[in-house]
């Protein structure tokens, strides 16, 4: 008698392949159109400052209008790519990134009109940060998930926002700051990408039932096992629950819900205000615009080594909280003292800092949501998670431009973003439970045990 098939279990052992490579640099593609939309607005500000002279309270409303966007987008996209696949969602999403970018280019020529279109924006990005993140997860083999999940995920993150303060340095001189946006179209190249060759989610089809498909991917994942697929049968997941927003605070989820919904809420209030308005306080400082725009390179190329850091510590650690936590609470020293040093080498050392820490901590805590949760409400979990979390991404901006507002003197928007990273610091050491690589594959045990809750026990170790 042929042996059963459990493909979550053929997912978390299979070996990295060619497979895999393909998947890591469509992935990555697209995280870099998503980073260079997401970031390029902190450059296009300081240029349309000069000509439609919004004041700080409305250019915090530009800035928090994308990320309104991109919290509206996250929820939404949990509903639609648990009920209707990840790949139709993530596919639409990245021909309304495109078509947005066009056009900002075209169309924009005032502060409302830009808050109105980043609003869109921020939408089509909101789908596609928490559906990488989902996919990512899903098909990364348990051994190197962290690893291979926030170096795929933050190594197209922050060289979009890299290549975002090249073009405004390059391209903006010459062309304006529309060119940004034309660039920002060039995502058509990954939309056609995607279109052609994007697989759907493997525990999605199973879950289904579409083992035909199942068989498929699974021959293309491990090519040495292609015979197997063709003829074994199939274990077919047992759906635990009903994806709804709900579950998400039963008992199984609610502990780990919440940490993760209040740290990330005080993480992205720290990147967004960070990388929001440095450029900004660079240039109010004295400094000349080609400075903010280097700057703010140097937050993205340290979040670039921020990411695979805390990815390969996570994994060498065996522990994400304890990675997440030291992250956070070391960006608490960097953002501290950039409220005090005022310019040389000083600054220079403390701004990579506080990429590298505060970015490397994200880029862990992303992958630490994505785990609590089971394939049937993993795209729910991480959709509302990430939307809620948008909204301290959508406060950052707003807060910094009250205090700019009220005064002048940089020392306390670094003084409010030092507290932020303090506390989710802090939060995730004393709250978070780990979720171990056996975690991670008890999703696959699970699907033969008859009690649900045994098989999602090692999800927390006190249960």
């Amino acid at each position: 008698m042929v042996a059963q098939v459990n493909a979550a279990e053929e997912l978390a052992t299979a070996p990295m392949g060619a497979f895999h490579r393909r998947f890591a640099l469509l992935m990555g593609l697209i995280m870099f159109f998503d980073g260079y939309d997401l970031f390029n607005a902190a450059y296009v500000i300081p240029l349309v400052r000069r000509s439609w002279q919004p004041s700080p309270s409305l250019i915090g409303v530009m800035l928090s209008a994308g990320i309104v966007g991109l919290a509206i987008g996250s929820v939404l996209q949990g509903v639609l790519a648990d009920r209707y696949g990840r790949r139709r969602v993530l596919v639409a999403a990245l021909w309304l990134l495109m078509a947005t970018n066009l056009l900002l280019a075209v169309v924009v020529r005032g502060p409302v009109a830009f808050a109105a279109f980043r609003l869109v924006l921020g939408l089509a990005l909101g789908m596609v940060t928490p559906l990488v993140l989902t996919y990512l997860n899903e098909w990364t083999p348990a051994r190197c998930a962290n690893t291979y999940v926030t170096w795929v995920f933050q190594l197209g993150l922050s060289l979009g926002g890299i290549c975002a303060g090249l073009a405004g340095v390059f391209l903006t001189a010459d062309h304006g700051w529309q060119a940004l946006y034309y660039t920002g179209a060039l995502s058509v190249v990954v939309a056609i990408a995607a279109t052609l060759w994007l697989p759907e989610s493997l525990p999605y089809l199973a879950l289904k039932g579409r083992h035909d498909r199942v068989r498929h991917l699974l021959s293309a994942l491990r090519p040495d096992r292609a015979a197997l697929y063709r003829e074994a049968p199939l274990v077919q997941p047992r759906v635990a629950v009903k994806a709804s927003a709900w579950v998400l605070l039963a008992p199984l989820y609610r502990r780990n819900t919440l940490v993760h919904w209040a740290v990330g809420f005080l993480s992205l209030f720290c990147v967004h205000g960070l990388t929001g308005w440095l450029p900004t306080i660079v240039v109010a400082r004295g400094a000349a615009m080609s400075s903010a725009f280097a700057y703010g390179t140097l937050i993205m190329v340290a979040s670039i080594f921020g990411g695979m850091a805390a990815g390969w510590l996570a994994d060498r650690w065996r522990s994400r909280v304890k990675t997440m936590a030291g992250g956070y609470l070391m960006a608490v020293l960097a953002m501290a003292g950039l409220g005090v040093v005022t310019g040389g080498p000083a600054t220079v050392v403390l701004v990579a800092a506080a990429g590298f820490f505060i970015f490397g901590a994200q880029a862990v805590l992303n992958n630490y949501q994505a785990m609590c949760y089971r394939t049937e409400v993993r795209g729910t979990g991480l959709g509302v998670a990430v939307g809620l979390n948008r909204v301290g991404g959508i406060l950052g901006p707003s807060v910094i431009g009250l205090i700019g507002t009220l005064s002048a003197e940089p020392l306390y928007v670094f003084l409010v973003l030092a507290s932020a990273a303090l506390l989710a610091g802090l939060i995730s050491l004393l709250g978070g439970t780990e979720i171990t690589a056996a975690g991670q594959e008890s999703e696959a045990q699970g699907f033969r045990q008859a009690d649900a809750d045994a098989s999602m026990a090692c999800l927390d170790p006190s249960i």
